[in-house]
């Protein structure tokens, strides 16, 4: 049967770059990739108009009228080659919105979307500090900014992953009423391993999708080390979701440490935490601005990370409990998903957390084993109650 899955999302958090470069790897599967920008160009063309990467934002807020109408026909051209496509995996992939100026350049409508019917829409995100390093090494889009990286706010860089994902939202909910189902929309982090993105494609019915929870704040060594383990063992039967795939809690964090050693500091110096000895210099300002959008759009990615999971596995390597943790079970819990905890401690957990966590179909135990654990995962998948 065949599936079209739109890849979408803000501008310049390396969505295309990363889907070419993972289905490099994608020997033997059924799939048509199409990318909605080369149509334009082609469809432009034909029209006497010459859109390259450079002018075509210019060119979309300036002769929006026009603009509209080659995207539209660039989309019924993406439909008639799916529709004569034997593919299994039809996979579109193109811009959400983004608000430029006093302008915005939109990358589907929602007749776009009625003609495509996607069944899964996937959001690629890359964290902020990355987009900002991807705008300064960009000598076009660098100019934009007159040449200045303090020019780059993160502010300005959260508002476009907000647009961009409310984009979506908005014109899936019009999808359902006029009775399109889409069966989910996903935030997904572009640190995630190519393969794991490829078995999301095409392999969540063999490879059911699972949510890695863990304590995050505090614990860099366990999570560059046991975490990691832990998730590659898990990624071998699952297609794993990691909250980690998108960093910017660190942002907050070293802010935070920061502000605290030194109450009247005005830039803050931050190691971006993946990405070895790289450094950005930020206005204080800047992050004060950013950070109380940061903080919800993570609990709400992750939450939104939850609600597709048909199970969560917790790897709670800490002690102390995690109030982030805890929600997602909680979530985790509403939504019908199995929860499996890791907690290898003789020390009981709470309450609350020894609750959630024997929310596992036959066992209905906590687990002291790594391998324990996965092992009761795998023989119990077949009986997750989450369709």
């Amino acid at each position: 049967m065949k599936e079209i899955i739109l890849l979408t999302g803000p501008p310049l958090n390396g969505r295309d770059e990363y889907i070419v470069e993972a289905l490099k790897l994608a020997r033997g599967e059924s799939y048509a990739y199409y990318h909605v920008f080369d149509y334009i160009r082609e469809v432009g063309k034909e029209r006497g108009v010459k859109i390259t990467r450079k002018n075509v934002l210019d060119f979309a807020i300036s002769h929006q009228n026009l603009m509209n109408e080659i995207r539209d026909e660039a989309f019924e051209r993406i439909r008639e080659e799916i529709d004569g496509s034997d593919a299994e995996h039809q996979l579109v992939s193109t811009p959400s919105l983004f608000r430029w100026g006093s302008g915005s350049v939109i990358g589907f409508t929602l007749s776009n979307v009625k003609l495509l019917k996607p069944d899964r829409v996937i959001i690629i995100l890359d964290d902020v500090l990355s987009v900002r390093r991807r705008i300064i090494n960009d000598p076009e889009w660098f100019e934009r900014f007159g040449e200045n990286p303090d020019n780059i706010k993160l502010s300005t860089l959260v508002m476009w992953r907000e647009d961009a994902i409310n984009h979506v939202k908005t014109l899936v909910h019009e999808l359902k009423k006029e009775g399109i189902e889409v069966r989910y929309i996903l935030q997904f982090g572009i640190r995630h391993p190519y393969g794991v993105f490829l078995d999301l494609l095409f392999h969540e019915a063999e490879k059911p999708i699972v949510y890695l929870s863990y304590p995050m704040t505090g614990h860099e060594e366990e999570y560059y080390h046991r975490v990691r383990n832990f998730y590659e063992r898990l990624s071998e039967h699952f297609t794993v979701l990691d909250p980690g795939a998108l960093d910017d809690w660190w942002v907050v964090a070293e802010y935070d440490n920061q502000v605290a050693k030194n109450p009247g500091i005005e830039r803050i110096r931050i190691k971006h935490l993946l990405d070895g000895d790289e450094i950005d210099e930020l206005e204080r300002e800047d992050i004060e601005q950013a950070t109380d959008i940061l903080r919800r759009q993570l609990v709400e990615r992750d939450f939104n990370l939850v609600d597709v999971s048909k199970a969560i596995a917790v790897y709670h390597y800490a002690e102390g409990v995690s109030a982030g943790v805890i929600s997602e079970m909680a979530e985790a819990y509403r939504t019908l998903a199995a929860i499996y905890l890791y907690y290898p401690f003789k020390r009981r957990p709470s309450p609350f957390m020894e609750f959630y966590g024997m929310q596992n179909p036959s066992r209905r135990t906590m687990f002291k084993d790594e391998e324990d654990m996965v092992r009761a995962m795998v023989e119990e998948k077949e009986y997750w109650a989450k369709v």
